[in-house]
């Protein structure tokens, strides 16, 4: 449950990463590895001596899921310093922090505090509680603490205000907000950067020496950037399903859209080849391929597609195969839709012909309802405009993006990189990835990537070999560039978000790790999880050797046998 949470705002990531590039080189400050560590308590001044209020928690954003236990949590609100880069005195934002306490710090039985960060970046308060009840092996040794990283939740936002002519639709509105944004004051504070000096001040004022880290996603980049900057105060970091904190952003946009495609062909398909039975399309996944964007050629069909892949939650799949059933029974119901010999209508009349082709395990009545009304609405006129558009943008997701990194390519160059990536991508397509020019192809800020120190932290790092939101090859990068770092891959597994993944082979080490033991001196491959409604995990790729690498390269452009077993 914990991972379907994550996953349906981490596909969300993956939806809005077209909005997302930078458009300089690093700065030397962020390459630098000799600078001296930050002291966080002397760059707040007054406000390292504040004194915390713990009260109970609201969480009004993701909350935790109603069997998550909540009773040793607790909540409060601390002051940081607005610019930790140059901070003046009154200038302030506020960011919301859980405690989970399970173990005083003086007792014998206590190894460490745990801050975990969910990704996105979306609230995570609530994910204290939610990692703890995941990971009852760490529980009695070891105390949570998750926050609203600034810009979200109950903790400070920034804001700006745009405006732009809307007869220039989507394009004037990603330029005029990267325009506006780019150059607001308080915007250039919602950095990783600025979250990671907040995340060393709550283990301050925590009075902490030392705590572990746990990041999901993009909770990589700002767990990348404490332990790059603060490397005596960080004991280990876990690292799950990077953002590649050592490469530009433009590497990991640019390797979803064949990291989708790989998962679509290769994994999805073989799913639901296996499960004939169940969906009627045959046992050849390749046929089934063909099959579907056959269906779903024309226009209306297309722009069917695309709609009911966000409105049945069966876009999550990507990330979270826990749905994979919902996929497969949307995948069957565009097949049988596209091939029926009356398939005229509307795009909301298609849309409700495959919902209701859709049997209740493939869609229940939770996500039935959402589609059915985003179906409904599909065919609405579109309400009247004004000639000048005018809003307030607060997205956090764009203003990390937009100032961590190195973005370099402009508006012609994501023009021409979307036609030359679609004959190849074309689920990527479907799904409107390559058509919007990324905001921060116009955004005037100089980003930069966290500076690797000397001394960084014990890490490890967790992957999914068929991830699509950040692909295997990243993986494999963020454990070499990493120094003092350890690679764990989940062969034949697409989890975006792996641990706990209830195999003793891929959580035992990470728990020993989070527990005070060594990191594995090597690369560890095992098998990820079977799929839902499945005993046995499937080769859905080619086999993995010890490096997390495949002997036969070529595996990647074919498709595989899908009842070729790999074993429990």
């Amino acid at each position: 449950m914990r991972r379907l949470l994550v996953g349906t705002a981490v596909i969300a990531v993956g939806a809005l990463v077209t909005a997302c590039v930078a458009t300089t080189d690093p700065s030397d400050e962020a390459t630098s590895v000799d600078a001296a560590m930050p002291d966080t308590a002397a760059l707040a001044g007054d406000l390292a001596n504040q004194e915390l209020t713990w009260e109970e928690c609201e969480f009004t954003e993701l909350p935790p899921q109603p069997e998550v236990d909540v009773e040793n949590v607790e909540c409060a609100t601390i002051t940081v310093p607005k610019d930790w880069l140059d901070p003046v005195e009154g200038e302030t934002w506020e960011v919301r922090v859980a405690y989970a306490h399970n173990v005083d710090v003086d007792d014998p039985a206590y190894d460490s505090t745990l801050i975990v960060h969910p990704g996105g970046p979306f609230s995570g308060l609530s994910f204290a509680a939610t990692v703890q009840a995941d990971t009852p092996g760490l529980r009695s040794t070891t105390n949570y603490v998750s926050y609203d990283q600034r810009g979200l939740g109950q903790s400070s936002r920034a804001e700006c205000r745009y405006e732009y002519e809307t007869a220039t639709g989507l394009l004037g509105a990603t330029r005029a907000i990267a325009e506006a944004c780019g150059t607001d004051e308080d915007v250039a504070t919602m950095t990783s950067e600025q979250a990671a000096y907040d995340t060393d001040f709550i283990r301050h004022l925590l009075g902490l020496d030392t705590v572990s880290y746990l990041g999901y996603s993009y909770g990589a980049m700002v767990g990348t950037w404490f332990g790059s900057l603060f490397p005596e105060n960080v004991e280990r970091l876990v690292l799950d399903s990077a953002l590649d904190p050592t490469q530009p952003y433009e590497v990991t946009f640019q390797a979803q859209n064949l990291g989708r495609e790989r998962q679509f062909q290769q994994h999805m398909t073989n799913y639901i080849a296996r499960n004939d039975a169940t969906y009627g399309l045959g046992d050849d996944p390749q046929v089934i391929y063909e099959r579907y964007f056959a269906a779903t050629a024309s226009p209306e069909m297309s722009a069917a597609a695309a709609q009911l892949w966000l409105s049945t939650e069966a876009v999550t799949a990507f990330s979270q195969p826990v749905l994979y059933p919902t996929m497969a029974g949307l995948v069957a119901g565009l097949i049988a839709e596209g091939e029926a010999e009356t398939r005229s209508g509307t795009v909301g009349q298609i849309s409700l012909r495959v919902i209701d082709r859709m049997s209740e395990e493939s869609l229940p009545e939770i996500l039935r309802a959402p589609a059915v009304a985003a179906a409904e609405a599909a065919d609405a006129p579109p309400p009247p405009t004004e000639e000048i558009t005018r809003g307030t943008y607060s997205e956090l997701i764009d203003f990390t993006r937009c100032t961590d990194g190195t973005w370099t390519r402009g508006e012609e160059y994501w023009t021409s990189y979307f036609e030359e990536t679609a004959p190849t991508s074309p689920i990527s397509l479907q799904l409107g990835q390559l058509s919007l020019v990324p905001t921060c192809a116009f955004w005037p800020v100089e980003g930069k990537l966290p500076p690797i120190r000397d001394g960084f932290p014990e890490t490890i790092v967790v992957q999914s070999e068929l991830d699509a939101l950040t692909p295997l090859e990243r993986g494999r990068s963020i454990a070499q560039e990493l120094p003092n770092s350890t690679l764990i891959v989940a062969d034949n597994e697409s989890s975006h978000g792996v641990f706990p993944l209830g195999r003793d082979t891929i959580d035992g080490p990470i728990i020993d790790f989070l527990t005070g033991g060594d990191r594995p001196e090597e690369t560890i491959v095992a098998q990820g999880a079977p799929l839902r409604n499945e005993s046995t995990t499937f080769e859905s790729w080619a086999p993995l050797n010890g490096d997390a690498t495949h002997d036969d390269q070529d595996a990647a452009l074919r498709f595989t046998d899908p009842f070729r077993t790999s074993g429990d």
